[in-house]
């Protein structure tokens, strides 16, 4: 074979089949570059170094406020870059055969990720999404992509791009569009404002522009095979007929077995590992079923995950074994790979030249642009404040790894330039670096607990206020306890109570949180399985104290981290005087330790940080289990003697009508 006289090539030397381990140290001693030789001690080598650099990074860049993400960028572009006297160096490192197995390892991650994305997504939550969301979602996706479309036909509508760069460029305008619902859920969830109202108007407006933006970018690849393969349009209806048989068999096959799943495994039980690892092996072999569609194989993990069941324990113990896996070795592996791709040290002015790589930069910025004022006004239309309103829109324009990965994806097959990609991971490092940094500005979800500071138990007006609780639970156990204290606040018609019982679930199956008012819950109360014992427990207390004791139940589905800003919310919006919080500490009748949860002591530390009200770190011993077993009527009355610490305020000599507790 004759090559061409104006190409240069590059011999590359590879062992085959590779030599996976080493004979080891001692053995190849006198070889000081042994470890070279090997896959397995290269690999090491390379996940050490990565993890070193990173934590060194994250560390300082932490300080200023940069996300994670950014910090994994910025190491893979201090890798891929040219190092000068250091490059054989750097060459050796991560020679051609090794990039191939941290290629396998980010793509096995990646596929892991997007399972367990969806699986955490809660589809039929678009059918019951606000007007609000439903708006910001449509607005956020729609009015770029049409925007994209119509400036490519304005500025370059009589430029001749080649077939591949026609077939290519609406491909490209929908990356640059869409919102990406894990992309959304990482930074909120990094920003700590999952429970936020802005975090739950993003991840629902998220959902509904990432669907919406799946489906299109499904129909635009769809539309290219029939465009594109006119001369034998069998293979474009043979990929478009596998795609809708693998949607029925995920639907009346996958699904059933999942559902039968969740059936066999006892409620409050973990599922079986077995279980656990067909899933697992469901969702990578989805990949493989998934490239008979003509799609990128990775659709496939990530509609599988889809058909998970929402909420059930499934899915939790998929998050639960898998996450912390996925999130802190194979992501970082997966966007430090991407990144090295991108050398900015060989690009120059003449790289921009080609007129699809201009045009792609210019559709970048004005699509960001335009989708960032689209998200703005669609939320000014819903009566957002404009701080709100500006951060939200910037939550639903940011960009991450599934961005990343599909520009790298779209490099790999040829169809963008080293040039326009480089650009590309500059643009979502600039995006990931400074997005997360003015949320942060223009948002502080605890700003609306200022001006709050009188509703509590000093301020109380004994004669005429009314004592309203609030009442976290976190499991069973602590229901006997909370009823017999409630007993022994003894209200009466001149001084009743208002109790608020607030069940808090911790659920890591699921990103966007749960928050359920019983009361306002239409249904049996069997489908609330979660909280029925607790719901019984006190509607049969507020029958017994009718008239003098209002009770309504509420359940909190989220994750710890962030469950302290659903109690001082659903305080403040109930008004309540005084938070009652249980002890992280429980004991046994004998007076040993039973339990000590770290959770439940960073959530009450967090509640007294934050809380608009005066709150209560209750403490059962036992004896409260032992007066509810003497005492058969709430309206009896005794001498008890209760020990109350006050801390971080001044003890006032006023008592209500607890008011022999407090």
């Amino acid at each position: 074979m004759q090559l061409n006289k104006n190409l240069t090539s590059t011999i590359i030397c590879i062992n085959l089949p590779p030599n996976v381990n080493s004979k080891g140290l001692w053995v190849q001693f006198n070889d000081p570059q042994w470890w070279l030789n090997s896959s397995l001690p290269l690999l090491e080598f390379q996940l050490i170094l990565f993890c070193f650099s990173l934590a060194i990074t994250s560390h300082f860049l932490r300080r200023f406020r940069i996300s994670k993400l950014s910090s994994q960028i910025l190491i893979g572009l201090a890798f891929g870059c040219w190092w000068n006297q250091w490059e054989e160096g750097k060459t050796m490192v991560l020679n051609v055969e090794s990039q191939d197995v941290l290629a396998l390892l980010a793509d096995f991650g990646y596929t892991l990720f997007l399972f367990l994305s969806a699986a955490k997504q809660d589809v039929t939550m678009t059918m019951r999404t606000g007007k609000h969301a439903l708006l910001i979602g449509i607005s956020a996706i729609v009015i770029p992509l049409v925007t994209g479309s119509f400036l490519k036909n304005m500025l370059y509508e009589n430029t001749l791009l080649t077939k591949e760069q026609n077939k290519l460029l609406p491909m490209l305008i929908g990356f640059h569009g869409i919102t990406s619902f894990p992309v959304v859920a990482s930074l909120v969830k990094e920003l700590h404002i999952v429970n936020s109202e802005l975090g739950r108007l993003g991840l629902s407006s998220a959902l509904v522009s990432d669907i919406i933006g799946g489906f299109t970018l499904i129909a635009i690849g769809q539309a290219n095979r029939f465009n594109y393969n006119l001369a034998d349009p069998t293979r474009a209806i043979a990929e478009f007929g596998a795609l809708l048989l693998f949607l029925l068999l995920v639907i009346f096959v996958f699904r059933p077995i999942m559902l039968w799943i969740v059936k066999q495994t006892p409620q409050g039980m973990p599922v079986k590992s077995c279980y656990i690892e067909g899933v697992v092996f469901l969702a990578l072999s989805s990949t493989i079923l998934a490239n008979f569609t003509g799609q990128a194989s990775i659709i496939g993990p990530y509609i599988l995950g889809l058909a998970i069941p929402d909420g059930a324990h499934l899915a939790s113990t998929l998050v639960d074994r898998i996450e912390c896996l996925v999130e802190n070795v194979f992501m970082p592996i997966l966007v430090i790979t991407c990144a090295l791709r991108a050398d900015f040290s060989k690009i120059s002015s003449s790289t921009f030249e080609p007129v699809f790589t201009k045009l792609n930069i210019i559709l970048s910025f004005v699509i960001f642009a335009v989708k960032v004022l689209g998200s703005l006004l669609s939320s000014k239309y819903c009566k957002l404040p404009f701080k709100d309103a500006l951060a939200l829109s910037l939550i639903i324009s940011s960009k991450g790894s599934v961005e990343l990965v599909s520009y790298t994806i779209t490099r790999d097959y040829g169809g963008i330039d080293n040039g326009l990609f480089g650009f590309c991971i500059l643009w979502i490092f600039i995006i990931a670096t400074l997005v997360p940094i003015a949320v942060r500005g223009l948002y502080d979800p605890s700003r609306k607990y200022a001006g709050y500071q009188n509703r509590d138990i000093m301020h109380l007006n004994s004669s005429s206020d009314e004592l309203r609780l609030l009442v976290c639970i976190h499991r069973n156990v602590n229901i006997s306890a909370i009823v017999q204290l409630l007993n022994l606040s003894c209200p009466t018609a001149e001084n009743p109570i208002a109790v608020h019982i607030f069940h808090l679930i911790e659920l890591p199956g699921r990103i966007a949180p749960i928050f359920i008012s019983h009361r306002l819950q239409n249904g049996p109360l069997n489908n609330r399985s979660y909280s029925r014992q607790i719901i019984q427990s006190f509607d049969r207390f507020e029958r017994e104290n009718e008239g003098i004791v209002y009770v309504e139940c509420f359940t909190a589905i989220s994750p710890c981290t962030v469950m302290h800003d659903e109690v001082c919310t659903l305080a403040l919006d109930k008004v309540a005087s005084l938070i009652i919080l249980p002890f992280h500490i429980t004991w046994t009748l004998d007076g040993y330790i039973d339990e000590d949860d770290n959770k439940i002591r960073t959530l009450n530390y967090s509640v007294l940080e934050r809380a608009p009200c005066s709150v209560g770190i209750f403490t059962d011993r036992g004896n409260l289990g032992l007066i509810g077993a003497r005492t058969s009527s709430s309206r009896m009355r005794g001498t008890y003697s209760v020990c109350v610490i006050f801390l971080g305020g001044r003890m006032i000599g006023r008592h209500y009508h607890l008011r022999n507790v407090w």
